[in-house]
């Protein structure tokens, strides 16, 4: 073959090698982004499952104070795991205070902020005027025990500080679902 000429067995091999490393890293990526990013849904092998004890934890609030599970023994508790930097953790934000708003003292929503310092977190909360008990969970040791790499998500504990329902994302009608899940209890 004359210098000059392409090599058209060689091209094709070379483009079915881009091809294939182009799918390898889009597939890593997806993979990397979807541990961080709204499941949209009940999730499937998580730490904690329906039914099980929730695991205890102690965490400062956004005044310095130190906040037990425990010490809402005795009543229905959401836990709202969360980021200052998660879009959907934005919209989750004002319809679980309007449904705290609309059933005062029918439920305890603890907002759990994972990794964030308080020098993050203060500002955001003041700016969007958020009223809920915001716990920082600097080292993400509760968010690792719920298993919550998918943000927003919510857990509901009952009277017994059983777990009796998990969500991870937003939806439009996440606000009836979920008092839907609270009034079960209530019961």
């Amino acid at each position: 073959m004359p210098s000059g000429e392409p090599n058209m067995g060689e091209d094709r091999k070379r483009m079915r090698r881009i091809i294939i490393l182009g799918a390898a890293v889009l597939v890593g990526i997806w993979l990397i982004v979807m541990q961080r990013t709204p499941a949209g849904g009940p999730r499937p092998g998580a730490a904690i499952e329906v039914g099980q004890a929730a695991p205890a934890f102690e965490l400062k609030d956004l005044d310095g104070n130190q906040v037990s599970l425990e010490d809402f023994k005795g009543k229905i508790v959401m836990l709202d795991f969360w980021a200052t930097w998660c879009p959907p953790c934005r919209l989750t934000m004002p319809v679980l205070e309007k449904l705290q708003k609309e059933h005062p003292g029918q439920f305890t929503l603890l907002a759990i902020n994972i990794g964030e310092t308080q020098d993050q977190v203060a500002p955001y909360v003041k700016s969007r005027n958020i009223e809920a008990r915001v716990l920082l969970d600097l080292n993400e040791n509760v968010a690792a025990a719920y298993r919550a790499s998918s943000i927003p998500m919510q857990v509901i504990i009952d009277q017994q500080g059983i777990v009796r329902y998990i969500w991870a994302g937003y939806h439009d009608r996440m606000g009836e679902d979920l008092w839907a899940e609270i009034a079960k209890l209530q019961q």
